[in-house]
């Protein structure tokens, strides 16, 4: 059993990603707006604090300061304002944001300008209790008024700050990992909105150790992916990793939530272990090598030539986040 955070607020984290703009797109609105056709989530969210859960995941990619320049995807401003232009009832409110936090495609996604502009977000894993939470608290805080970034967020990251000292080790890992992720999500959309699935091969190539290595040192804690088809044979998982990463995909194959797990190793340290899913936007360099832009997957073979990494479908396990830190007892 894990052990959940203490809740203070409500709860919530951006809708993570590309789904929004200034533009709505009318397609589909309807069906995503009928309630009789929404598979509700009959959960609380009060095991989580939603601030606490964008801070990790969300505020690198999605601004909380809605005036800042160059942005990477949508603010948490313009995503609030637009949602709630749709959906003046809390639960379809909830239920739009959770539905794509869970599955983003551009199906789910209720503008599609904002794709266009910034590209689907990446598959965040992070279970519908944890969604909830972040939907929750977009809709009961003022998070799109004028007053909230210059006042009322300084607030929350004082209150959340003295808050993660609760937190326990499977939820610390995870803070870890999606930290690690949207740092490493935020520059990769920009690669690819600049410069393409070439771009992007590059920075991965040449960048991604630097962050993932940088990210543990502000966390004091070793941050790694691993897979059983790694494109980097450096991240090629250890046979107990494999047990993990079967368990995760039969989860995955028969529908169920993949739940993260921890193992003590070495006294006073646990390792945290957290899936890594596939989805549109990791098509472009992970898909059918068939229907990959030009010279993308000649590229992948000159920069690594025991590529395994590609021939996926959306919505498949990728690998995992490795997180060994020490035990929250031994700190």
């Amino acid at each position: 059993m894990m052990k959940k955070m203490k809740i203070i607020v409500g709860s919530s984290l951006i809708f993570l990603a590309a789904c929004t703009s200034n533009e709505t797109a009318n397609n589909d609105v309807d069906s995503l707006t009928d309630s009789s056709d929404l598979n509700r989530v009959e959960m609380t969210s009060n095991n989580y604090d939603g601030f606490q859960l964008m801070v990790s995941s969300c505020f690198s990619c999605h601004s909380p300061n809605p005036t800042i320049e160059n942005p990477v995807a949508p603010t948490l401003a313009e995503m609030k304002m637009v949602y709630s232009d749709h959906y003046e009832n809390q639960a379809d409110f909830e239920q739009a944001i959770i539905t794509f936090l869970e599955n983003p495609t551009a199906e789910n996604a209720l503008i599609s300008s904002a794709i266009e502009e910034y590209g689907l977000m990446p598959q965040m894993s992070m279970g519908q209790e944890k969604s909830a939470a972040i939907a929750k608290y977009l809709f009961q805080n003022g998070v799109e008024t004028e007053n909230w970034y210059p006042q009322q967020f300084q607030a929350e990251q004082r209150r959340v700050k003295l808050m993660t000292e609760d937190l326990s080790d499977i939820d610390r890992g995870f803070e870890y990992a999606m930290g690690t992720k949207s740092i490493l999500g935020k520059n990769l959309k920009g690669k690819l909105k600049a410069e393409g699935p070439l771009g992007a091969l590059s920075f991965c190539n040449l960048k991604a150790y630097h962050f993932t290595d940088s990210m543990s040192q502000v966390y004091d804690a070793s941050i790694r992916r691993v897979s059983d088809q790694p494109r980097n044979q450096e991240n090629t998982a250890s046979a107990m990793e494999l047990e993990i990463i079967q368990a995760f995909k039969k989860q995955l194959a028969e529908g169920e939530e993949i739940k993260p797990e921890t193992r003590e190793f070495l006294e006073g340290y646990v390792h945290g272990y957290y899936p890594i899913v596939t989805n549109a936007m990791c098509m472009k360099c992970h898909g059918d090598v068939n229907q990959m832009e030009e010279g993308v997957h000649a590229k992948i073979l000159a920069l690594y030539p025991e590529d395994k990494a590609t021939g996926y479908a959306p919505n498949q396990l990728r690998g995992i986040w490795v997180v060994a830190m020490k035990k929250r007892d031994q700190e």
